[in-house]
């Protein structure tokens, strides 16, 4: 818990050269401690089996593993590191070597911020300094077990850091954010992402630290907390970040231990970029910004109680924002000292991971709903052997950051490529890295972004209207049309004739970066991505739907990329998508009929919204239509919703129509109105009929959605 010999970094530093070949200051080493659970691999519930395990561990790690705050842990810390691939293999190495003494015992190691089953009960270690803890705060801590990740940073110079710590106050909220991985405690959901924040922050000693104007008067505040029984030790104060009393370094402490290593070793990176950024900043008179204490506990609250990606304050501003804004104003704040360190490909891969599939906590939930808690124990216990390459770049996509003429890292206009795969020529490939503002109009003029989706909430799109040539695409579109061929019946109405499929992507506004979010393997569809609704399906509230993939072949479509790409023209003129990843959800919808006895419906089937954020839209796209009657669309007010159009005041209802040529369409801006389409019956010509949409909803990104 307080580190010991093994993240010392003295003397051990390497020279970081600056944009003009100069030798900057060396490169601090960096060292990590992670804090794990011990579960019994039966049962998956926590265990006082903490000092056996370590005692057994020590015959193979040595000093790099000991016993933790309660007999329910285990640390362990890796030497002291120059470089990110350096950390990354020891902490690697340590994760293994714990896991199989683990295994030998009968136990697993889970890496979770707090006990998911069990550990209600915290068994607190046999050290005189845990009791006095328990002496001084008593029942809070019957259940204060928690595990974290740490990080030193080599800074020797007590003063300079100090000075550090201010710096670094404004961004200690995001480090909880980026790391949340506690939303189960003793086999409940806490509705939290990091309930071991929240159990922290009961306690006077431990959050933020002050600001300061000196190192001494660091000292005076641990005396003075001390003093007034706020923390148990003047000398060792557990502030989220503090200079250590015994070690050359300055120590980071509010993160949650990450599920994979990967993860912490990014989280170092980050941790080394903002005191290194910091320390240039206070070698140059900078004391830091002055911060209101309680508006920067106000920021950990919600930093805790929503994690990633969601809208917190922002410190310095006082501001609310999404994480990923403060995250992008994070990366231009320490972009040139991480690409002087090496490590901005790292830390930008890491945030593409964390807009792509969220925190640990999102990981742990979305194992809870395939599973129950002990889907979550395995699946946390198998990340401690990680696969033996695991590159630094995300799979999906980067977000490189590139020098302004300031020579500071900027997101703008880096990115504009996406990295290609070989597995789609170049001329299939080059629509997908264009951002959405390059999208033409049949006229070669670019129109007012939004157009009447903007000024009317809703509006009848065509090809024409969207920029869109059918003929140029014809292939594409050929292959597109095809894809409804073999759409499975609706899983969850297969009485319906109703058949669809759905994947979604993430689309990154800075970049025009379009990418797809690999769904869940199945047993009868292959893959599946859930759809969630929340409550705005009467049909089906607040279920998570499993729906079939559409084919992987489509993610190439030139067609659909251009249909998506004009979709998000028309609404990225809302200002709460510009600086978010953006959901882009995607349904190949078909209704079919095969005799005059049947009736097709949509779902629900009756006015409705999509979703419940301010900034979501739904387009829909005419695929095919053929041989039926029937499938009239309607757009009335938003009070409207949960009724039949039928059933409506004339005045209720802003537009009916029906689609009835190829990619004819219409957008709407959701919370402004409410939609429909109506069944659909045979017609006349004779065989089958069907009416073939695709149907593109946008969203700010939260994963789970």
């Amino acid at each position: 818990m307080d580190g010991s010999d093994a993240v010392r970094a003295e003397g051990s530093r390497r020279p970081v050269p600056d944009g003009a070949g100069r030798d900057r200051q060396p490169a601090p080493t960096v060292g990590v401690e992670e804090e794990y659970f011990l579960v019994d691999a039966a049962t998956h519930a926590a265990v006082p089996a903490g000092p056996g395990l370590a005692a057994r561990a020590a015959g193979v790690l040595g000093e790099l593993v000991s016993g933790e705050f309660t007999d329910l842990q285990i640390e362990v810390r890796t030497p002291p590191c120059s470089t990110m691939d350096d950390l990354s293999a020891e902490l690697t190495r340590l994760r293994r070597e714990l896991a199989a003494c683990a295994t030998a015992e009968n136990l697993k190691v889970c890496p979770s911020a707090t006990p998911v089953i069990g550990g209600d009960v915290a068994p607190v270690g046999d050290h005189p300094r845990y009791r006095d803890g328990v002496k001084l705060f008593r029942t809070m801590m019957d259940d204060f077990a928690v595990c974290a990740l740490h990080v030193h940073v080599f800074l020797p110079d007590r003063e300079v850091a100090a000075l550090v710590g201010n710096h670094l106050r404004p961004w200690l909220p995001l480090l909880v954010e980026m790391s949340a991985n506690s939303p189960f405690h003793a086999g409940r959901d806490t509705a939290y992402a990091s309930w071991r924040s929240v159990l922290r922050l009961r306690f006077p000693g431990l959050g933020p630290p002050p600001r300061v104007e000196s190192f001494d008067d660091y000292r005076r505040f641990a005396t003075a907390m001390a003093d007034v029984g706020g923390m148990s030790f003047a000398e060792l104060p557990f502030w989220d970040t503090r200079p250590h009393p015994n070690l050359p370094t300055l120590e980071v402490r509010c993160m949650d231990v990450p599920a994979e290593a990967v993860d912490s070793v990014a989280l170092a990176a980050v941790v080394r970029g903002l005191v290194v950024t910091s320390a240039r900043l206070a070698e140059q008179g900078d004391q830091g910004p002055r911060l209101s204490g309680e508006l920067l506990r106000g920021a950990y609250w919600y930093a805790s109680r929503d994690g990633w990606p969601g809208r917190g304050a922002d410190a310095l501003t006082g501001r609310m924002l999404p994480a990923p804004e403060r995250a992008r104003r994070l990366l231009e704040h320490i972009g040139a000292a991480l690409e002087d360190l090496g490590d901005l490909e790292r830390v930008t891969a890491f945030v593409d991971r964390l807009a792509t599939r969220g925190s640990g906590a999102h990981r742990q939930r979305a194992a809870h709903r395939a599973g129950g808690l002990p889907a979550v124990v395995d699946d946390l216990a198998s990340c401690m052997i990680p696969p033996d390459a695991a590159p630094p770049q995300s799979p999906a996509w980067r977000t490189p950051l590139r020098r302004g003429r300031d020579g500071r890292a900027s997101l703008e206009g880096a990115g504009r490529e996406r990295p290609g795969d070989g597995t789609a020529p170049t001329a299939a490939r080059e629509p997908l890295g264009k951002p959405m503002h390059a999208t033409p109009n049949p006229n070669g003029r670019t129109p007012e972004r939004g157009g009447l989706v903007r000024r009317d909430g809703y509006a009848r799109l065509s090809a024409a209207d969207l920029g869109v040539d059918p003929e140029a695409l014809a292939e594409d579109f050929a292959r597109l049309a095809d894809a409804y061929r073999d759409l499975p019946p609706d899983p969850y109405a297969r009485e319906t004739n109703r058949f669809r499929r759905y994947s979604h992507a993430v689309y990154l506004p800075w970049t025009g970066a379009l990418s797809y979010i690999p769904g869940a393997p199945d047993g009868e569809f292959g893959t599946v991505t859930e759809y969630w609704q929340d409550e705005h399906n009467p049909e089906y509230p607040r279920l998570r739907r499993r729906l079939p993939d559409i084919p992987p072949a489509l993610h190439g479509n030139r067609l659909l990329d251009a249909l998506v790409r004009a979709d998000l023209d028309h609404a990225l003129w809302l200002e709460d998508l510009h600086r978010v990843p953006v959901y882009v959800g995607i349904h190949l919808i078909a209704l079919g009929v095969q005799d005059r006895g049947q009736v097709a419906v949509s779902s629900p089937n009756c006015l409705h919204q999509d979703g419940g954020s301010p900034a979501t839209f739904t387009f829909a796209h005419l695929v095919g239509r053929r041989n039926i009657e029937g499938g009239e669309n309607v757009i009335a007010t938003p009070e409207s919703a949960g009724r039949q159009p039928d059933a409506l005041p004339a005045d209720a209802i802003h537009t009916r129509f029906v689609l009835t040529e190829p990619l004819d369409g219409y957008g709407v801006h959701d919370r402004r109105v409410s939609h429909y389409v109506g069944p659909v019956r045979l017609g006349d010509d004779g065989g089958g009929g069907r009416r073939d949409i695709l149907i593109v909803g946008i969203a700010p990104y939260a994963p789970g959605l």
